[in-house]
């Protein structure tokens, strides 16, 4: 019987680590050596640095509205601040929470003042806890006074637009309601004041009457008594022109069947001027083709053959259009 010999795997030894040597061997172990305990050191250095950065103080600017109390018979003149701007310092946790607009108004009390220089200090500015004024612009109001004046003053309406070719705003026939209000302001100002307008009354376009309500719109410092909404009836109507045309040669009109080669008839002067007034668009529809200023000879003038004084007249004027001729007559004269 013949013996099998076992066959052993073959062992490996594990080689031994080589000692790092030299700059590579050094960084490597720096970068790899105990990663647990590097990031966690790393960890704690950004949350070190997070607290620390959190707890600085930090500057923003805000504006803060500013209130008034006036007296009763008095205006305030000067010119009016309504927010002043102000530097708050603070820990950025609580700057970046903070709004503006949770600060309550500064409230100034005028009603005893006689005028001059109110000083703004932060001791009137209620800030959130932790936070503080470090400027304050402006720092000073400077507040005037003049006694209050009321008086009733016209009220004009403002036009805006153009109305349709051909037609305009009848002001004299315009109707506004009421024609007064009540206004008050300061004294010097309302003694020089005679009359209020109305916002805009738009026309564009229009040729017929209309009605439209618009409210009292009263200068700076000026307040209306009341109900501010003034009713306006606006007419519209024809645009009235007057209108001169350059010189326009007259034409001699002979009777029918009369021959016109034999004698020639001729005005002196031979040209006119026109002047035509009326409604624009009428108008314009005779100045268009041209003006025809004519005089007419009648059988018994041709018959008599001697020259004769004619008035001239204009043809195709429409009924409401005024035309006056210069001059207002011509001669006609005969030649053969």
């Amino acid at each position: 019987m013949t013996a099998r010999t076992a066959r052993r795997p073959t062992e490996i030894a594990a080689e031994p680590e080589r000692p790092r040597t030299g700059l590579g061997g050094w960084l490597k172990g720096a970068l790899t050596d105990n990663l647990g305990l590097k990031f966690l050191s790393l960890v704690l250095a950004l949350t070190v640095f997070l607290l620390v950065n959190t707890d600085e103080d930090r500057e923003i600017r805000a504006r803060v509205h500013v209130a008034y109390s006036l007296p009763a018979d008095k205006v305030l003149v000067s010119e009016r601040v309504d927010e002043v701007k102000v530097t708050i310092r603070g820990p950025w946790r609580r700057i970046k929470r903070f709004d503006e607009r949770e600060i309550d108004r500064i409230s100034i009390d005028l009603t005893r003042a006689q005028g001059g220089e109110i000083a703004i200090t932060p001791d009137m500015i209620d800030l959130p806890r932790g936070l503080e004024i470090v400027s304050i612009e402006p720092k000073v109001i400077r507040v005037a006074f003049e006694d209050l004046a009321v008086a009733r003053v016209e009220v004009h309406p403002e036009w805006g637009g153009r109305p349709l070719h051909g037609y305009q705003v009848a002001e004299n026939l315009v109707k506004v309601e009421p024609a007064t209000v009540v206004v008050r302001g300061a004294a010097g100002t309302i003694r020089a004041l005679q009359s209020v307008r109305t916002q805009e009354v738009r026309v564009d376009g229009r040729s017929s009457h209309f009605d439209t309500s618009v409210p009292v719109v009263p200068p700076d410092g000026v307040e209306v008594d009341g109900d501010p909404m003034i009713k306006v009836s606006v007419a519209i109507q024809e645009e009235l022109v007057t209108r001169k045309t350059p010189p326009a040669p007259v034409r001699v009109e002979l009777p029918p069947g009369v021959d016109a080669s034999k004698v020639t008839w001729v005005a002196e002067p031979g040209e006119v001027q026109v002047e035509l007034t009326g409604g624009l668009l009428a108008v314009e529809r005779m100045v268009e083709p041209g003006i025809r200023p004519v005089v007419t000879l009648t059988p018994d003038m041709i018959a008599r053959g001697q020259k004769v004084e004619l008035p001239v007249r204009l043809e195709g004027a429409p009924q409401g259009v005024g035309v006056t001729v210069s001059p207002p007559t011509v001669v006609v004269v005969p030649r053969k």
